[in-house]
């Protein structure tokens, strides 16, 4: 496969883990209605923050920041709600973790791999 190739394959999964955990937020938070159009506007805004950024050429600000937030909030959300309970810290980190291995570690991986695979098709 070829670099591009690889980098529209790694933008594609991590807008599959971004709109699976924001629409599973949101509708474990508000209900399952509210959860599908959660997951409909955050597909919407990364189509067209990938279309920006494939404009931008090198600046990958575009995707970046949609990806970026959609990343911020959810672990935001997911450590509030966390620390909000009263439960002892290792209970609070064994229920953290599967979130972390989850979606959060991936993620990063992921646009760190993104990152990278941009650089060198715009390179080359």
């Amino acid at each position: 496969m070829s670099n591009k190739t690889l980098k529209y394959l790694v933008a594609t999964v991590i807008v599959m883990l971004l709109v699976f955990q924001v629409g599973t937020l949101i509708a474990s938070f508000y209900g399952i209605v509210w959860g599908a159009c959660s997951a409909a506007v955050v597909m919407a805004v990364s189509f067209f923050s990938a279309r920006s950024a494939r404009t931008g050429g090198k600046n990958s600000f575009w995707f970046l920041l949609p990806t970026l937030l959609f990343i911020i909030l959810p672990i935001s959300f997911k450590i509030w709600k966390i620390m909000s309970e009263d439960i002892s810290w290792l209970e609070r980190i064994v229920r953290f973790a599967p979130f972390m291995i989850g979606f959060g570690v991936p993620i990063c991986l992921l646009l760190i791999v993104y990152y990278e695979l941009r650089k060198k098709t715009i390179d080359g």
